[in-house]
């Protein structure tokens, strides 16, 4: 009988869950591949409805704690969170754009400091190989998301259904494999 090398049952602890949550993964995946289109605007849409709940919450305190210092800066903080929100609600794309531009800096920022980090990693040349590259692609999507707000969160939304599809297929796979080895 074949044995399992021991660092697979340290990876791989649960025998059937992993195959569970590939087929899941591959679910999801597929479904936002399917409607990538529409998947930022829905994000935005539900970004802006939370919003406007927690600024009605912040205005609902502001006026619980009236006659402190603290309630005119809740009710102004809170307006202001309506109005946004609002316009948020009203304008899906300017919200996507804005979500876009925002994840945008995000990544460019992180793709600099792995370039940055990359110096310290000269000695292992296979992680300073990937923190390079993996720096100069963030620093890429970044512009490509800061230039083009609205088709990057629709290809980013694409580019996750497929990391799903993969790591689900891998985790169905494993999960028999690991199956196999079960006495």
């Amino acid at each position: 009988m074949m044995e399992q090398p021991s660092c697979m049952h340290m990876i791989w602890v649960s025998r059937g869950i992993s195959q569970k949550a590939g087929v899941v993964a591959i679910l999801i995946g597929l479904l936002m591949l399917v409607f990538s289109p529409f998947i930022p605007g829905i994000i935005g849409v539900f970004l802006a409805a939370i919003i406007f709940l927690i600024s009605l919450i912040i205005v609902g305190i502001g006026y619980s704690v009236r006659g402190s210092g603290f309630s005119v800066p809740f009710i102004l903080l809170g307006l202001i969170g309506v109005c946004v929100s609002l316009f948020a609600l009203f304008n899906p794309d300017m919200t996507v754009s804005l979500m876009g531009i925002l994840l945008g800096v995000v990544i460019l920022m992180m793709g600099i400091m792995q370039l940055g980090f990359s110096s310290g990693f000269v000695q292992d040349r296979l992680s300073w190989f990937f923190l390079i590259i993996g720096g100069v692609l963030s620093i890429v999507i970044g512009f490509y998301l800061i230039l083009y707000p609205q088709d990057g969160m629709k290809l980013l939304i694409v580019f996750i259904g497929c990391y799903l599809i993969a790591y689900g297929v891998i985790g169905v796979i494993r999960g028999r494999s690991s199956q196999r080895y079960i006495y």
